[in-house]
């Protein structure tokens, strides 16, 4: 699975970068560290990232017609039907959530940091993403869930996790056929992404089942031309005939299935 190595390439990488600079730091000292000065390049590295999202937003609005409503998301429940529950994440969600996200994260040493729980749970509260909690009707328990990534964005990508021992039971279906068709009455927006993992059989499965199309390849982990290409060159021997039946259905080079995730589109 080239994009898990990918990944904990990447990761070690990091963190022996990361080690690196604070041997520095404890080398030279204290005197050695301005923090006035890192303070200030922080603030103008914050205002220019504030100006870029505000110009985008505004973007955005003029490219599809106008901004929605979105107090008419607000409601505690998205949507439901027989047997699951779209809503609003509470309290109770933060544990399971958590786990959800380390089950499946590819780069996992950031969970040594305590304070990533926080980070990762203002993320999916955040303004800027649409997530709802999955839950189950029959006993409450949470299940996953699924939503929109980044509402800046023109094209809407969605995300979905399911818990591994949960799978396979039409959850993630119901899921997303229910959020999809709802979201779009709502916002007006008929058109959607997703990415998948070349590897994830199960994900391209439930995208085809959904109606998704494929559209083409999309940058992951790797965004340097160079980094790709050398990765490209490091697993080619990875490229079996199911590789190359999705590249065909991609229409794309074989190779770059190695260094790019695949991205479906659809329009509800």
């Amino acid at each position: 699975m080239p994009m898990q190595e990918i990944a904990a390439k990447i990761e070690r990488k990091q963190l022996i970068e990361e080690y690196k600079f604070l041997s520095r730091l404890v080398e030279a000292g204290p005197e050695a560290f301005d923090r006035d000065a890192a303070l200030r390049i922080m603030e103008e590295r914050e205002k220019e990232l504030l100006d870029e999202i505000s110009y985008l937003k505004q973007k955005e609005a003029s490219l599809v017609g106008g901004e929605y409503d979105r107090s008419l998301f607000d409601k505690n429940v998205l949507c439901e039907d027989s047997e699951i529950i779209l809503r609003k994440p509470v309290d109770e969600d933060l544990e399971p959530y958590y786990l959800l996200k380390k089950e499946y994260a590819l780069m996992k040493s950031s969970f040594a940091n305590p304070e990533y729980k926080d980070k990762l749970w203002k993320e999916y509260l955040s303004e800027e993403s649409l997530y709802y909690t999955v839950e189950r009707k029959q006993d409450y328990v949470f299940l996953g869930y699924c939503g929109v990534k980044n509402l800046d964005r023109k094209i809407w990508e969605i995300a979905i996790e399911i818990k591994s021992d949960c799978c396979g039971r039409g959850y993630g279906y119901r899921a997303l056929k229910m959020y999809l068709n709802t979201v779009a009455d709502i916002s007006k927006r008929r058109e959607f992404s997703s990415r998948v993992d070349a590897d994830n059989l199960a994900s391209q499965k439930l995208m085809e089942k959904l109606g998704f199309q494929p559209y083409g390849l999309s940058e992951f982990l790797l965004h340097k031309e160079e980094d790709q290409l050398a990765a490209e060159e490091e697993y080619k021997d990875r490229l079996d005939e199911r590789y190359m039946a999705l590249a065909e259905k991609f229409h794309v080079e074989p190779r770059k299935l190695l260094s790019h995730v695949l991205e479906y589109r659809i329009i509800v």
